[in-house]
């Protein structure tokens, strides 16, 4: 929780400028792992714990960007409207059909979809300051790495592994832009 916070303190005093269509995609990702939890017969808020924290912390982020926009015309480009779309169709599908594979691949899908906006920031590097912060990304990336590894030598629940292996490669590719960026911007 400590790093959303940090990453929401930085968003309000301008020193990052995320993609808000990241942060809408992954709420829409994390309310659709919950509501697959907590309608499925195995379930107990204590192992929700990290699910329910996601929920707080992508929710404070969200209320955040919302702050900062003070009212102004939310713009999304072309491709953050179609992640959006694709957003929204999966969880459209997985919604109609409770199909248990399709809810699995369907968040997969989502989670995905929420990272392009932000790589797609990242990418199109312009002189100053990056976007993102790093320490928040990669805060993210060594946690995601540390529940890959507990799944690779724990459970071997190969399904579960899913989630903190995409987080885990996803924000590294974040984290590997954002150097790059600096690295540009030491060359300017």
């Amino acid at each position: 929780m400590g790093v959303g916070a940090r990453y929401c303190v930085k968003l309000i005093r301008k020193e990052s400028h995320p993609r808000i269509a990241t942060w809408l995609i992954f709420e829409l990702g994390v309310v659709m792992s919950l509501v697959a939890y907590f309608t499925s017969l195995d379930h107990s808020v204590v192992k929700a714990a990290l699910n329910l924290t996601d929920f707080v912390v992508v929710t404070a982020i969200v209320g955040a960007l919302f702050f900062e926009q003070r009212g102004e015309k939310i713009l999304f480009t072309r491709n953050e409207r179609l992640c959006l779309l694709i957003s929204g169709i999966t969880v459209v599908a997985w919604t109609i059909t409770k199909t248990a594979w399709i809810g699995v691949a369907g968040f997969q899908v989502v989670m995905t979809m929420a990272y392009l906006p932000t790589i797609e920031s990242m990418w199109q590097w312009k002189p100053g300051s990056s976007p993102e912060p790093v320490e928040t990304w990669g805060i993210t990336a060594v946690a995601a790495l540390i529940g890959v590894v507990i799944d690779v030598t724990g459970s071997h629940d190969y399904v579960a592994m899913l989630y903190p292996l995409r987080a885990f490669l996803l924000c590294l590719v974040i984290v590997v832009l954002v150097l790059r960026w600096e690295r540009k911007n030491r060359g300017v």
